[in-house]
């Protein structure tokens, strides 16, 4: 799905008192904007911009090199093929812009925005803000834009990539890694960030933050045939078998996957003990969480197909 085109008015609103300039060398402007120009295999080095507007400019196969833009918009620009080496977007604005087969090699985008338009996950991955709450911020929105332009591979890199962020920022801010986080984080505040800290490592323990379904089924595998079994052998004295004979291992293990799997296993094995029925109830709690959680991971995956 493509993104919001910009009226003419949105268009035109970004240029407001800015004098219309020309690209040339030694690339470097203030206050200006620029508009239907082609750069096209040229290159631009210790090009210096500052609050600026590129309105339908091409920069296809352009090297771009030891550059900084800074409070810049770039609205309908073709960067195909273009090459970003060393340079510095601070704080700028990106919109249905073309980045097919860009490179981007050591480059900078703290603050940035991109509107309708995204960069390719793996040339970004290096260039990402070193800063946990910048790099959650600019992954946040790429993780949008990716899932709003119908990429969901590279959506779901993203969204990945936004969440490990989340998490080095609360790491940060529990431990006070620098001056920055112990002025913005109280003794309160850490505690909320541990909080969200664990709460975010069990998402990822338990079935990978929603993305790795395999995750889910082992560990359900684990404790369905394992950490279950081993409780109920704990408690055996107050189970039953309705045919003749002891309660053996694998009885243990039907009767588990009997909690939790809803219908089509038949054990044998009845909990006539408050300890054994408990168990019983808990696993079957997780089996109906583990089997929803499925479904949404189906659901999801068949609106991004």
């Amino acid at each position: 799905m493509a993104g919001t085109p910009l009226s003419e008015a949105e268009s035109a609103a970004y240029a407001l008192g800015r004098v219309l300039g020309e690209l040339q060398e030694p690339y470097q402007a203030r206050d200006l904007a620029f508009g239907a120009t082609r750069l096209d295999e040229k290159t631009i080095r210790n090009g210096d911009f500052q609050h600026c507007t590129f309105a339908n400019v091409s920069f296809k196969m352009v090297l771009l090199q030891s550059s900084s833009f800074l409070n810049c918009v770039f609205i309908g620009c073709y960067f195909r093929r273009a090459q970003l080496v060393d340079s510095s977007f601070v704080g700028c604005r990106f919109i249905d812009c073309n980045f097919t087969h860009v490179a981007i090699k050591s480059s900078r985008f703290p603050y940035s925005s991109f509107r309708g338009c995204q960069l390719p996950f793996a040339e970004l991955l290096h260039s990402l803000p070193p800063e946990p709450n910048l790099r959650e911020a600019l992954a946040r929105n790429l993780f949008l834009e990716s899932s709003r332009l119908g990429l969901s591979s590279q959506a779901r890199q993203y969204r990945l990539a936004e969440i490990h962020a989340r998490e080095d920022h609360l790491r940060a801010a529990i431990l006070g890694r620098s001056q920055w986080y112990k002025e913005h984080f109280d003794a309160i505040a850490r505690l909320r960030a541990t909080a969200n800290l664990m709460l975010s490592l069990l998402n990822r323990w338990l079935w990978g933050y929603g993305e790795r379904v395999w995750t889910l089924f082992r560990n359900l595998l684990v404790l369905a045939l394992l950490l279950f079994p081993f409780a109920f052998y704990l408690v055996r004295d107050g189970l039953t078998k309705s045919a003749a004979g002891a309660i053996n291992n694998w009885d243990l293990v039907y009767f588990s996957i009997e909690n939790v799997v809803p219908a089509g296993i038949e054990s044998g094995v009845q909990a006539v003990a408050l300890a054994p029925r408990i168990l019983a109830g808990v696993e079957s709690v997780f089996g109906v969480i583990a089997i929803a959680l499925f479904a949404s991971y189906i659901f999801r995956w068949s609106l991004h197909r």
